[in-house]
């Protein structure tokens, strides 16, 4: 799609921030990683967050500032960025983005429920009850 200045014209399509997985994902048992390698890995896990909160436009009942010190919240986030790559790669069958979108609706109750039980507020991170 060009616009009548031979740019292209984004409209609501979205900026390119992730690359098209290439195959099966391997998913993350957190508890087998060391403590440095853990934090690459969150690093990793975050970036794709942030576009998941911006691409759906999720708010804080979903995913607080504070999800990083939820363990909760990273295995749930982690699960679900797991899905999401493999809907989208090169290799996954042509209806795997739709499963993928069902699985969010389910994903986004079970986040709200996690973020509710941890007490945290807009710019309030509460320890009680995790990591």
């Amino acid at each position: 799609m060009t616009s009548t200045s031979g740019g292209t014209d984004r409209g609501v399509l979205p900026k390119v921030v992730n690359s098209q997985p290439i195959g099966p994902p391997q998913p993350i048992m957190w508890s087998a990683y060391t403590c440095e390698e853990q934090r690459h890995l969150l690093e990793s896990l975050d970036a794709w967050v942030r576009w998941l909160v911006d691409h759906y436009r999720l708010d804080r009942r979903y995913v607080p500032e504070c999800w990083t010190k939820h363990w909760e919240l990273i295995e749930e986030l982690s699960a679900l960025q797991l899905a999401w790559e493999a809907a989208y790669a090169t290799t996954s069958h042509g209806d795997a983005p739709l499963a993928w979108h069902e699985r969010f609706a389910l994903a986004r109750t079970r986040l709200a429920e996690w973020v509710a039980r941890t007490g945290c507020r807009a710019g309030e991170h509460r320890r009680a009850g995790s990591g």
